[in-house]
């Protein structure tokens, strides 16, 4: 299999492909643990009711599932943080969470990982963000959204930005999780947000379902799956020419240092103004579930550029950990341990 890079270990820097395996392990198991980051965006809690199906009601031409099981979950940009804190960086998040069960489950569920919470704001009015999935033998039949998408108030936004603040000089990293359920609406906000990091030299790195792309100038990069790329430009990708165009178009638009667009199975390919598109090929497994395949990308390609890998690197290490999540059911992480064997295997 081709590699991106390698270790360069002597003195013309050339690259020893026999080295690589030992530097994403090393770059996972000792460099990962040493980095802090801040996760903002849109804190959701994801529901998985599981049962067994086993005949058509009465009353409506609808499946009956006999209840089994309840299961919560973090979703959104909680997955993001929950992904990293279980890759074994120090983890803080900011958002809005009210104090209702979900939001209590989720403090609870952060504080039991270590993740820090005093980032979460009870905004007045507003409601957690929780996506109630109805499932049985894998097979989703209903997901129900209770949400509140507008966007946050201006008050709940200086918390957040005010947090940012005290937490900057300490950070390794900030990531933008925006699924659209109004943190990060504001245009000028996120700009606020970017140049402080861009002041710090704090990575910052951004997840966003929003067509205003023009509001991520100066990111580090970008991460829209092929759908959010193609909406976010108006330019329908069916094929290598139209991608070229639409990558092209994005990061012009943008002002992001680099794009790197999700594809699922035809894995990630990455767009920057000075090398055009490169591709990486998705690790062939079993997919069960895409669900926070996402997360865990843009997770792993935040924390492996801060911990010195090059973009190439970091997104192949983000391959082989997104190829471990799809294996399984539900919004999961993966661990540093898990990743280890996914390196070896390859």
């Amino acid at each position: 299999m081709e590699h991106p890079s390698a270790v360069r270990n002597d003195r013309k820097g050339i690259i020893h492909m026999s080295g690589w395996r030992e530097l994403y392990k090393k770059t996972v198991m000792r460099e990962f643990a040493h980095k802090k980051a801040l996760i903002i965006g849109d804190l959701m809690v994801d529901e998985y009711i599981t049962g067994m199906v086993c005949r058509i009601s009465p009353e409506a031409p609808v499946p009956i599932l006999d209840f089994e099981e309840r299961r919560l979950e973090a979703g959104g940009a909680s997955n993001v943080a929950h992904n990293i804190r279980c890759l074994g960086a120090e983890t803080a998040v900011a958002g809005t969470a009210a104090e209702d069960e979900m939001g209590n489950w989720l403090r609870n569920h952060f504080q039991e990982m270590g993740i820090a919470t005093q980032g979460m704001i009870a905004e007045v009015g507003r409601t957690t963000t929780v996506k109630t999935r109805y499932a049985t033998k894998g097979q989703q039949l209903l997901r129900i959204d209770n949400e509140d998408d507008r966007e946050i108030a201006d008050s709940t936004k200086e918390k957040i930005y005010g947090y940012l603040v005290k937490m900057i000089s300490t950070l390794d990293l900030v990531v933008l999780s925006d699924y659209k359920k109004g943190v990060l609406n504001d245009a000028g906000f996120v700009q606020r947000i970017i140049k402080l990091c861009r002041k710090y030299h704090v990575l910052i790195s951004i997840d966003s379902k929003s067509r205003n792309i023009s509001a991520f100038e100066n990111a580090d990069f970008v991460k829209p799956n092929n759908q959010e790329l193609a909406e976010a430009v108006g330019i329908r990708i069916e094929d290598d020419k139209a991608l070229n165009l639409a990558g092209k178009k994005y990061l012009e638009e943008s002002g992001a240092r680099a794009l790197v667009v999700t594809r699922g199975s035809k894995g990630i390919s990455v767009f920057t103004a000075s090398g055009g598109r490169k591709d990486y090929t998705a690790k062939d497994v079993q997919v069960y579930d895409v669900c926070g395949a996402g997360d865990t990308v843009i997770s792993a390609i935040s924390l492996a550029l801060v911990s010195g890998l090059a973009i190439a690197d970091a997104v192949k290490l983000a391959n082989l950990a997104a190829g471990v999540v799809i294996t399984r059911i539900g919004t999961v992480a993966v661990t540093p341990e898990e990743l280890v064997r996914s390196i070896d295997e390859e």
